[in-house]
């Protein structure tokens, strides 16, 4: 929130001119707060993960991705019971469902361009296997990813959705204040019927 508390009103005889100093300077301090908490807000936003929440095998799940590589990354591909983040790592169908899930909803961040990697398992020493979604819309495994590569990959956690806010219902009317509130219609009535008494007599009159 910009605080204007350091701006005070310019002088009656400067009010209207463009030309006044104060004036100038003050504008150019809002100018400059503006753009700097722009800037803030650019840096708070860049670089935040996307999130997916998609059904796979009746499961919901929340599907992020991050870039690195799979030596810097390894506890990150294994099954979440095992620590890990890849609910598909191992399988041989899960890999394909999630992709097909996910579709280019998380975009095609590497190159080519695909979308992210769904990792598999090492096949060699030196390489593992993945799912991925290609730009022409096709899902292929591939087998030649070289552990040491930058990729973008994907992870996923279970998802469960929020608890729904309570909605607080008024409690009845006490006891009291219902007596009273009976009370002062009894009132109001007995006036209004006096009222009308007296109004009909002076009629009658």
């Amino acid at each position: 929130m910009l605080t204007l508390s350091g701006f005070s009103s310019p002088a009656s005889n400067a009010k209207g001119s463009t030309s006044n100093p104060c004036r100038r300077s003050g504008w150019a301090s809002l100018a400059k707060s503006a753009v700097g908490f722009a800037l803030a807000m650019g840096v708070l936003t860049a670089g935040q993960a996307q999130a997916l929440i998609v059904t796979v095998g009746g499961q919901a799940w929340d599907v992020t991705t991050f870039t690195g590589t799979y030596n810097a990354n390894t506890s990150k591909f294994a099954l979440p019971s095992a620590g890990g983040m890849m609910p598909w790592w191992a399988d041989g169908s899960l890999p394909e469902a999630f992709a097909r899930a996910v579709g280019n909803s998380l975009g095609l961040p590497n190159s080519g361009p695909e979308g992210p990697f769904f990792a598999v398992f090492p096949v060699q020493p030196v390489n593992i296997a993945s799912m991925r979604l290609t730009s022409n819309n096709s899902y292929e495994y591939i087998y030649n990813t070289s552990r040491s590569a930058t990729k973008t990959w994907a992870q996923a956690t279970q998802y469960t959705p929020p608890a729904p806010v309570p909605v607080r219902v008024p409690g009845p009317l006490p006891a009291l204040g219902a007596a009273a509130a009976f009370g002062f219609s009894r009132q109001l009535r007995k006036r209004t019927k006096r009222s009308a008494n007296a109004i009909s007599s002076s009629y009658s009159l």
